[in-house]
């Protein structure tokens, strides 16, 4: 028998931060406007599309100088804000795998 497998697919977005855009580790280049508006438009897509949207969110201790939970640079940017999303995961390593459910 011929096992039909289902294709497990989601949006995963990631780190779309003040810290990159009016914080301490500002992105340049590509244009960071760019970059939130196609952001913003693969969310969407997404969500028209009935795909899951997965929000990971960076965060440091609260005395971090970096992505200090509950500071502005740690918190997630309007674009990210202002859409509806299905899974929000906060992380504290680098990997958004480790020490969170994303793989499950």
């Amino acid at each position: 028998m011929t096992e039909i497998r289902i294709p497990r697919r989601a949006l995963i977005v990631v780190d779309v931060q003040n810290e990159y855009v009016t914080g301490g580790l500002r992105i340049e280049y590509p244009p960071v406007e760019e970059s939130l508006r196609n952001i913003g438009v693969a969310m969407d897509a997404a969500a028209a599309a009935g795909i899951p949207v997965i929000v990971v969110q960076q965060m440091g201790p609260v005395d971090a100088p970096l992505f200090a939970a509950g500071s502005h640079g740690w918190e997630l940017h309007p674009v990210i804000t202002s859409r509806s999303r299905n899974h929000h995961l906060p992380k504290k390593l680098p990997s958004a795998f480790a020490g969170t459910n994303l793989g499950d």
